[in-house]
């Protein structure tokens, strides 16, 4: 009853200014600590009571009531309790941060009151190490609401722990993605809080561009894909306090190659898999666009993203384009095409592609239709940006190496171009000679199948050029590979591959009359399989692969069958 009638005396008081008695003051004083005399925050309901009275902790600042020492004291305390609530149903822990905010923003910048908030700060930053994940979570959001004069005498503190929390440091860490996503929160708004150096703003810039790369995965999916929308949002945040300080102070900031930067880690999210991330990229980069500055290929990026239309953009703000960003797969198509835009840009097309080539090798259709209709009609037109594509490619391929959440679908990109667009016989036959070394380097000691399988149709296809032995070569390994699936796959593909490129391949009736006759799956024989390769690489002039044997002698098998012949070996060794 107390907690609603001084909520009531609130609303009074904000909506039309009424004064309050003192008495009726001093009750609101009294609330939090009666309830907790009470023992209301225990048992059952207490979480309700908590969120409950964090909301008329909320209230009671925002009107500017007056409160004594104690009750700040007392409500400083509660907010601590509860910033580390872990029961995400009742919403306390986002109650907490919401009073906190009010509550340091209205009473803590008042050097009267700073008894209150003494070793607040530092008590916060100790919590970020905690082993539970709600007190990390809790303590990092507190860091993100508090009122710069309590922040600034550590900013360099907050700067190097908070930058650490924003990483995965470790195997445990990988799942922690909302105590990444609060730590980001947090360092954007020591930024624009606590009036940073030259130094130390490019320290936090650093942070949050190196966030964009978090592409952490647990059970649930991409996680890291919070952590990254927080990075753009804070971002944006930072980048439009920048812009309104001095022109020299944007010059000293917003440096030519941090503006590279921020543009590339945009325009990659912009084109990757996920809508919703690939929303809150667009909307970041249209504001960094349209800002005051300039930018490399300007004229190409406002083309990129167009101004927004019939008056969403009002004010300068975006609160309503993320409504119009969120528009259907129209808005999905329209983007891809206009995306395109950015592969003659050389400081861009690397980027780009390195985006792109997750969504062209992934799994939802439309988004890959979308994606691939605007790449190969944008690649069909303008064959002189053919080569500038693939450069870029391969340059993606050679940074990302053994990195198999780009380097797969990367397969099915260079797929993708192979089978759909017509290239000039230089150029796929230059391209060819980079891919292929680098294939081998990603394939050396790979155990991972859809990895082998999704080269062997890139492989294959690259026959249609000059010089094809390199290619050959690869084939003829997977074609014995330890496991039976990859050797059908490669087995099919090459015969097709023969049938479509006769010309071109010396002996192909031959070679295809091996090919057919052969049962590559046969997990019992492969002695018998090696036979037939090695007759194929005779014929077609290779060198004959040779059987790696390990320096350490392995007991035999039971059976005639090598160790890794089977189906059972794989099923046993990837834990099912």
């Amino acid at each position: 009853l107390s907690l609603s009638l001084s909520s009531i005396y609130i609303s009074i008081y904000l909506s039309i200014y009424l004064s309050i008695s003192h008495s009726q003051i001093d009750r609101i004083n009294s609330v939090v600590r009666v309830i907790d005399e009470r023992g209301s925050f225990r048992g059952s309901g207490g979480d309700e009571m908590r969120h409950a009275t964090c909301y008329f902790i909320e209230r009671t600042s925002a009107a500017g009531i007056t409160l004594s020492r104690d009750t700040l004291l007392r409500w400083q305390g509660e907010l601590d309790v509860s910033l580390v609530n872990p029961e995400h149903h009742f919403g306390v822990q986002a109650a907490a941060v919401a009073a906190l905010g009010e509550l340091a923003g209205r009473y803590y910048t008042c050097k009267d009151n700073s008894t209150c908030f003494t070793g607040l700060v530092e008590r916060y930053v100790s919590q970020l190490d905690n082993e539970l994940a709600a007190t990390r979570v809790g303590s990092a959001y507190a860091l993100s609401v508090l009122p710069g004069c309590v922040l600034r005498p550590f900013i360099d503190v907050l700067i190097v722990e908070l930058g650490q929390h924003t990483k995965v440091l470790k195997k445990s860490d990988l799942s922690l993605a909302e105590c990444r996503v609060s730590s980001v929160k947090a360092i954007g708004n020591v930024f624009v809080t606590c009036e940073p150096n030259a130094q130390q703003r490019l320290k936090i810039y650093d942070i949050l561009l190196e966030c964009l790369d978090d592409y952490s995965t647990d059970s649930r999916g991409d996680i890291g894909s919070f952590v990254r929308e927080a990075a753009m949002e804070a971002l944006r945040k930072i980048n439009d306090h920048v812009i309104k300080q001095e022109p020299h102070i944007v010059a000293m900031t917003l440096t030519k190659d941090l503006k590279r930067k921020i543009v590339c880690g945009l325009v990659q999210q912009s084109v990757e898999k996920i809508d919703r991330t690939r929303h809150v990229a667009i909307t970041t980069l249209h504001r960094f666009v349209y800002l005051d500055i300039e930018l490399e290929h300007h004229d190409v990026l406002k083309v990129a993203v167009p101004p927004i239309k019939d008056g969403l953009y009002v004010n300068g703000t975006f609160s309503d384009a993320a409504e119009y960003y969120n528009a259907s797969h129209v808005f999905t198509r329209e983007k891809f095409n206009r995306s395109m835009e950015l592969i003659p840009c050389s400081t861009y097309v690397k980027s780009l592609m390195r985006g792109l080539v997750v969504t062209l090798g992934g799994l939802t259709e439309s988004l890959v239709k979308a994606s691939s209709d605007a790449f190969v009609g944008y690649l069909s037109e303008r064959e002189e940006y053919q080569s500038i594509v693939l450069d870029a490619i391969l340059s993606v391929m050679e940074t990302d190496q053994r990195n198999d959440r780009v380097i797969v679908p990367l397969f099915k990109t260079v797929e993708l171009i192979l089978t759909n667009i017509i290239l000039d016989d230089e150029i796929g036959s230059i391209f060819c000679v980079r891919f292929i070394p680098l294939v081998k380097k990603e394939l050396f000691k790979c155990g991972n199948v859809a990895k082998l399988l999704c080269v062997i149709d890139p492989l294959t296809n690259c026959l249609q050029f000059t010089n094809s032995k390199p290619t050959l070569n690869q084939l003829m390994l997977l074609l014995c590979h330890r496991y039976p699936r990859v050797r059908k796959r490669t087995a099919d593909a090459l015969y097709t591959a023969l049938v479509s490129y006769e010309d071109l391949i010396p002996d192909a009736d031959r070679v295809t009359g091996i090919v057919e006759a052969t049962v590559w799956e046969n997990p019992n024989n492969m002695e018998k399989l090696r036979e037939e390769r090695n007759k194929i690489c005779e014929i077609l002039q290779l060198p004959i692969p040779k059987l790696v044997v390990g320096s350490k002698p392995k007991p035999a098998p039971t059976q005639n069958t090598e160790q890794f012949d089977s189906y059972s070996d794989l099923v046993g060794r990837v834990g099912y």
